[in-house]
């Protein structure tokens, strides 16, 4: 019997918002799960309806608190992901008649339990339907106006405004909803980049070739590509084009040996894996030993054999044992995540306030593993984040306070010609320059 992709997109909502679910582990769960019983055409539905209302949450709220005799924080919370659901098709769905947005919504509450607040449902999304061209009029042109179009929070607007100025802050405030890119990188331990691409035009799956990154490609249509029996998935991963140029930033080479601090889940290790030809060695780190599993499973079945995971909590004072003994050390410290809110958007409505401290752990952890670097050594820290609190200040911090450490231009000409700056020894990456996630870098060389 096939599933109905409208109910399992509000059940997967219901997992975020009550439980504090990441939203891709609960969507991928909820795909798995129901492969077989979704159509392709299903399951691009409920990726856009889920991923539609997580994203447009304060422009929902506010256009159904502006049709509704009861406060939403009043709405029983299936009733109200209901309505945010189909008031989401009513605005941003223009191929679903508004009848039946209205119509599906109605149904669901009837099958999921809310029978009584059906007719309620039923006389919100119809008020919205009747003034849909006129939603936002009243809206003033200030920081409110834009928060509640864009459905990004006035303080992330403003952090934004105060760390790269008022015009880079809108653009991120409206590209904070575009669909990001499906990128996925060979796995060239696996299989040639020649061979991927001649199975991808051999089953019309369409793809672009990054400009400079080798075997890094966008996919049109990942789920064919999922579904093509003929590439293993060993043959090839998901991995943001940021990530691959973090590691084209630490340029890693065969024989060297390296290290990745806080490395779980392990993509950017196997991504330094086929850049070094799988010779050398690199250690993993994670502070759970449970991701520490996960690495070395990872890397079993994508054929990276150099890497070895272990458990160590980055930010403690480093062993003995660790101290110069590697040629690049890579710090790809937990941070806000405030540069990947395409693929997470919950994570734009966290408190700004809530990721003060995170600064203190950040600095730890970079000069814990500063002592890792050998001498002549490099030492490498990224976020993906936007907040310079979090990235320029803990690496001029982090040289004012290490002079045995100097600058070390980062060799990536390509990404500072887009910005329009000259190659320095950090950068940030930006979704509506790069059209990669929001990052940044810093490289460092230990004298």
């Amino acid at each position: 019997m096939p599933a109905d992709a409208r109910r399992l997109a509000v059940e997967a909502l219901l997992r975020v918002h009550r439980d504090s679910g990441y939203s891709g582990a609960v969507l991928d769960g909820v795909l798995s799960r129901y492969e077989d019983r979704l159509s392709l055409r299903d399951q691009a539905l409920l990726s856009r309806l889920y991923y539609g209302v997580l994203e447009r949450r304060l422009t929902l709220d506010y256009v159904i608190s502006e049709h509704s005799s009861v406060k939403l924080k009043k709405i029983h919370p299936v009733a109200l992901e209901l309505l945010r659901m189909g008031c989401y098709q009513l605005i941003f769905m223009d191929k679903i008649p508004a009848p039946a947005a209205v119509y599906e919504s109605v149904r669901l509450a009837k099958s999921m339990g809310q029978e009584r607040a059906s007719g309620f449902i039923n006389a919100v999304l119809r008020s919205i339907q009747r003034n849909r061209e006129n939603l936002f009029d009243g809206l003033p042109d200030n920081l409110f106006g834009l928060s509640i179009r864009t459905s990004c929070p006035v303080e992330l607007i403003e952090l934004w405004a105060e760390c790269y100025g008022v015009k880079n802050a809108e653009k991120l405030a409206v590209g904070s909803n575009a669909e990001p890119p499906a990128t996925v990188r060979v796995n060239t331990l696996k299989m040639t980049a020649g061979d991927f691409e001649k199975l991808l035009e051999k089953e019309g799956i369409e793809y672009k070739k990054h400009p400079y990154l080798s075997s890094c490609y966008n996919i049109e249509n990942i789920y064919r590509l999922k579904r093509l029996a003929e590439i293993q998935k060993n043959c090839y991963y998901h991995q943001d084009t940021a990530s691959q140029l973090c590691c084209k930033a630490l340029d890693p080479r065969p024989r060297e040996r390296i290290a990745d601090v806080c490395a779980a889940p392990g993509g950017k290790a196997i991504t330094a894996a086929q850049l070094m030809e799988n010779s050398g060695e690199i250690l993993a780190f994670d502070i759970h030993p449970f991701k520490r599993d996960m690495i070395e499973e990872r890397a079993r079945q994508m054929g990276a054999t150099i890497i070895r995971a272990t458990v160590r909590d980055a930010a403690s004072p480093c062993p003995e044992h660790l101290k110069a003994s590697f040629d690049r050390v890579l710090c790809d410290v937990p941070c806000s995540g405030f540069g990947t809110i395409r693929r997470r958007p919950e994570i734009k409505y966290k408190p700004i306030e809530s990721v003060a401290e995170l600064p203190k752990l950040q600095y730890e952890i970079l000069c814990s593993s500063s002592e890792m670097v050998r001498p002549g050594g490099v030492l490498q820290y990224s976020t993906c984040t936007l907040n310079k609190a979090e990235n320029e200040q803990v690496a001029e911090k982090f040289l004012k306070e290490h002079p045995e450490f100097s600058p070390r231009t980062l060799p990536l000409d390509e990404c500072f010609l887009q910005i329009s700056a000259n190659p320095s020894h950090q950068i940030t990456l930006f979704p509506h320059i790069h059209n990669t996630d929001g990052f940044y870098m810093a490289s460092f060389i230990r004298k």
